[in-house]
């Protein structure tokens, strides 16, 4: 994020507020640190915000923030959706892709077993560290 002063401009980058919903499966993504910059864009002192994709450029606080608060809000659906798929039945990560998390099940193309194998892990170790779910010696998930 980068805020231009005293204008007031923020460019929000890949914070990007579509539909898709936030993006984080690049190697060096993190989960963490980008729950992190979502809470924090809230509070930039910004009268115009500037995304990098999809939906350009706000100027309305309030349909910013609804939209910021919607698009954060994919990451516990995202979340909801695994553990969900982990009451069905115990799965592997590899079975947890097969399901799909970002993308509809049985999209293909070349990058979505990657992004939804990076994403999927990286929730993944968020529920193992809060005792939401555990593995097995097989590499099972299961809820806790």
């Amino acid at each position: 994020m980068l805020l231009v002063e005293p204008e007031g401009v923020a460019f929000i980058g890949d914070i990007d507020l579509s539909g898709f919903g936030p993006y984080y499966g690049d190697a060096s993504s993190s989960l963490g640190d980008f729950r992190r910059s979502l809470a924090r864009v809230a509070d930039i002192p910004a009268k115009v915000w500037v995304t990098s994709h999809h939906r350009g450029v706000y100027t309305d606080r309030e349909k910013f923030l609804h939209d910021l608060a919607a698009y954060t809000a994919t990451l516990d659906k995202r979340d909801q959706r695994l553990l969900d798929l982990l009451r069905e039945s115990p799965k592997t990560l590899a079975q947890l892709v097969e399901c799909r998390l970002l993308y509809p099940p049985g999209h293909q193309d070349l990058w979505v077993v990657d992004a939804e194998t990076r994403s999927i892990s990286m929730h993944l170790a968020e529920m193992l560290a809060r005792e939401q779910v555990r593995i097995d010696e097989n590499g099972v998930y299961r809820l806790s």
